[in-house]
């Protein structure tokens, strides 16, 4: 699993997985081995490997 050059994500290593939040909107060229969608989020699996990016809303709330 390989990130996009120019992708801006944070990292996180824990004793099992290194996991990565990504901040942009970017195509992974690699199928994960799981996929689960949870709290407007996209988890991603790729062995010990996990990618989060956020599920942009299109259903913008406004303020009152």
């Amino acid at each position: 699993m390989e990130l996009p050059p120019g992708a801006k994500y944070k990292v996180y290593k824990t004793k099992k997985y290194t996991i990565y939040y990504l901040l942009d909107n970017v195509e992974l060229k690699s199928e994960p081995e799981r996929r689960i969608i949870s709290g407007g989020h996209e988890f991603l699996y790729f062995g010990n490997t996990i990618v989060i990016r956020p599920i942009e809303s299109s259903q913008a709330r406004e303020a009152p």
